[in-house]
């Protein structure tokens, strides 16, 4: 995989794993009951990080620190 598409499966990833937090949050708040759907949500996005995002940090170490260093100074993963 040459880094442009490794940034591309990362940034993706992390724009999907991003849209499974709002899901969780909303459902959370106003369905806390259905702890199958929460633990659901958690999961893929634990899977999308360990299967998808780290495969092209795996390709490309760099990318991970970049997104890392982001991180810190955002303070939220971009």
């Amino acid at each position: 995989m040459d880094a442009d598409l490794a940034r591309i499966l990362a940034t993706g990833a992390t724009n999907a794993s991003r849209e499974l937090n709002r899901l969780y949050d909303i459902f959370s708040r106003h369905l806390p009951e259905d702890k199958e759907l929460l633990m659901a949500i958690a999961m893929a996005m634990g899977e999308i990080g360990l299967q998808v995002r780290q495969r092209a940090f795996d390709a490309h170490p760099e990318l991970e620190a970049e997104f890392n260093q982001r991180v810190e100074k955002y303070d939220v993963l971009t």
